[in-house]
């Protein structure tokens, strides 16, 4: 039987620290643009154990929940970051429970510098993810076919070059958020073409008109996007815009494929896709915010302005108020399935996936 491990509870005092996560994490973010929400909380999560003493199990765990809470509390959209903090939890639970007869009775310090030195081998797996994806996912890749795709997503530009690496002769479409074209995009773009591979932009309203000017193809087209997150339910937490294109997709029979490292599950089940839903799953957003010329915004705007006031007297962060860092909810049926790491599923099988994960 495995040794049984001590939970933090509501009563254990975090051990004092000096070590800012929230500046950490952010200077993650700022110095590697490839580098995900969840991983970057999850490499700070591991700098704050590195440089914090710690002597027992408890303490860890509850420095683990006393920062992990903080830097959620830090973020506009914590969907991906609590992705990242929970499965990490999880791990470090699971691998004192699993630690070897050796260390079970020796003292902290050694148990802890094994912790740290598996937790980091555990990023470099989960940062290899998306190459996982690109070989699994190729397959869906086929000759003389159009990929669509809405703005920019790591996992899906590195399935796209290892398409065309490998050979596939295809063309890209790529939908343009309501900012147009992004220095990320661009770069996405130039190194398709320097791979042979066709491209060409729209704007996100001229989608329906593009897609009915597509000229018919065997293979058909097919929309491949990103995703921030992935919920219990199979639905997605993705940028603004990408719910409506994907109900455009569906109206002329074309299938929506997800490409998302499995880091990016979470345990969050919401019953719809409105503001409401998003705000349960502590999301600060409002796009609905009616006025009049005489109207004072601050007092009429509702449950975001209401936010912003209060973040004016806490260090929570104020509404989302700019468009283009707006995120919604994709609903799973609209999606045809999911490429992982793990494996090219349905989004049905997503909550399997977290009861294997978690039980």
């Amino acid at each position: 039987m495995s040794p049984s491990v001590p939970q933090s509870s509501s009563t254990e005092s975090s051990p004092t620290t000096s070590f800012d996560i929230v500046k950490y994490y952010n200077e993650l973010l700022q110095a590697d643009s490839q580098i995900t929400p969840p991983i970057a909380a999850i490499e700070s999560l591991i700098s704050l154990l590195a440089t914090t003493p710690l002597t027992t199990i408890s303490e860890t765990l509850a420095l683990l929940s006393t920062h992990s809470t903080k830097l959620l509390s830090s973020q506009q959209n914590p969907i991906p970051l609590f992705a990242g903090t929970d499965l990490f939890q999880r791990y470090l639970v699971s691998s004192f429970q699993q630690r070897p007869s050796s260390l079970a009775t020796s003292d902290f310090t050694a148990l802890r510098h094994q912790i740290i030195t598996n937790s980091s081998l555990f990023v470099k797996r989960a940062n290899e993810a998306r190459h996982k994806i690109a070989h699994q996912a190729a397959q869906f890749i086929r000759d003389d076919s159009t990929v669509i795709t809405y703005g920019y997503s790591r996992v899906v530009h590195t399935l796209l070059t290892h398409a065309a690496e490998a050979g596939r002769y295809f063309n890209v479409l790529y939908v343009l958020p309501a900012s147009g074209l992004s220095q990320t995009i661009q770069d996405s773009i130039s190194e398709l073409k320097r791979l042979s591979v066709p491209t060409t932009t729209i704007p996100i309203h001229a989608l329906h008109f593009a897609l009915a000017s597509l000229p018919a193809s065997s293979p058909p087209p097919q929309l491949v996007t990103g995703a921030s997150a992935v919920l219990e339910n199979g639905s997605i937490i993705t940028q603004f815009g990408t719910h409506q294109i994907a109900l455009t997709a569906k109206s002329v029979s074309i299938p929506l494929y997800v490409a998302a490292e499995s880091y990016k599950f979470v345990r969050k089940f919401p019953l719809g896709c409105g503001q409401n839903d998003l705000a349960q799953l502590g999301v600060k957003q409002d796009v609905l915010r009616f006025e009049t010329a005489d109207s004072d915004t601050e007092a009429e705007s509702r449950e975001c302005g209401k936010s912003e006031l209060k973040s004016a007297k806490t260090a929570s962060p104020p509404c989302i108020t700019n468009i283009d860092d707006m995120v919604e909810i994709t609903p799973p049926d609209l999606i045809s399935a999911l490429f992982t790491e793990t494996g090219i599923m349905t989004p049905d099988a997503v909550s399997e996936e977290l009861i294997k994960l978690w039980f």
